[in-house]
């Protein structure tokens, strides 16, 4: 940084071509000096003989939105330059020039831009940076908290889900258990065993269910 500082930043403009970038090269001063940087910027017209005839640099500059828009966030501070000029020509643009500047530092109070101010705004801008990390990292970590609690929610529900078909499974098997014993013992009955085989008779006389002996002959 220049000792006392900037006097001026000039924005330097051929007056047949306004590019997208040029049209972008106020807001770039400001994102690396700050706000105040404007108020030390200065736009330069080269080329001012190619203008139409008759026209002055005011009127071209109204001529166009956007570019009346950019100077006028430079306080409307502009210059125009003749490339064909003279040497006396030239010496008496560029002590206008400096006459601008000058009027320039005194409308600040008579105050150049200054590396203190420069490193105000990078500090400020710094700790802009950081905000947005913290926040950018805050917003992450949200993300993958939800990521994590909701595997954990489903897991939950489907470990539920899965022990309620289990139980299910293990209730049916317990009443199909129980109907088949009850089958096989209803069976064993029907048969006259006492749900054991028979492997012969004990004795040739056996009773009838009404009381009556009977002979079955022999084994």
């Amino acid at each position: 940084m220049t000792s006392p500082g900037v006097h001026a930043f000039l924005i330097i403009l051929r007056v047949d071509r306004f590019t997208p970038e040029e049209k972008d090269t106020v807001d770039f001063i400001t994102k690396i000096f700050g706000v105040d940087a404007a108020k030390y910027c200065i736009v330069i017209f080269t080329r001012e003989d190619q203008l139409d005839e008759g026209q002055t640099i005011d009127e071209f500059v109204n001529s166009s939105a956007e570019l009346k828009k950019l100077v006028e966030i430079c306080g409307n501070r502009k210059f125009g330059i003749n490339n064909r000029l003279s040497d006396e020509q030239l010496k008496s643009k560029t002590k206008q020039l400096l006459k601008l500047i000058h009027d320039t530092v005194k409308s600040n109070n008579d105050r150049c831009y200054t590396n203190d101010m420069y490193q105000q705004i990078k500090q400020e801008r710094e700790a802009q940076e950081k905000r947005k990390k913290e926040e950018r990292d805050r917003e992450k970590q949200e993300y993958e908290d939800q990521i994590y609690y909701s595997g954990w929610s489903q897991g939950r529900a489907k470990g539920r889900a899965e022990a309620k078909t289990a139980a299910k499974e293990k209730k049916q098997a317990e009443v199909q258990k129980e109907a088949e014993a009850k089958k096989s013992y209803e069976d064993g009955e029907g048969g006259g065993c006492g749900g054991s085989s028979c492997s012969g008779y004990t004795s040739n006389w056996e009773t009838s269910w009404d009381g009556e002996s009977f002979w079955m002959g022999d084994n």
